[in-house]
C-alpha cells in the first residue's frame, strides 16, 4: 500500500495541482477541487476524497481547527493563556 502525503505536492512543469490519491494533474479535462475543511490537499474526484480519507483525516482535522482558531482570533477573541 503506497502512502500519500497530505502536504500538497508541487507538479513538474505543470500547473503545481495534483490529485492526494492518485497523482492526476490538474488541467483543463481533470478539474481539481481542494478539500473544503483544510484546503490541504486537492482531488479530482469524490472517488480519491473517499480513497484517500484514512490517510487525511488526522492532518486535516488539525489544520481545520487551525483554521476556525484564525477565524475567531481575527475576530477580536483573546486566545486562551
Amino acid at each position: 500500500m503506497s502512502h500519500t502525503s497530505c502536504v500538497p505536492v508541487p507538479a513538474v512543469g505543470g500547473s503545481g495541482d495534483v490529485c492526494a490519491n492518485c497523482g492526476k494533474h490538474g488541467s483543463s479535462n481533470v478539474k481539481l477541487r481542494n478539500c473544503a475543511a483544510c484546503y490541504l490537499v486537492m482531488y479530482c474526484g469524490v472517488d480519491c476524497q473517499r480513497a484517500h480519507r484514512n490517510q487525511h483525516k488526522k492532518a486535516c482535522k488539525e489544520r481545520a481547527a487551525e483554521l476556525e482558531d484564525e477565524q475567531l482570533y481575527s475576530r477580536g477573541h483573546e486566545r486562551p493563556e
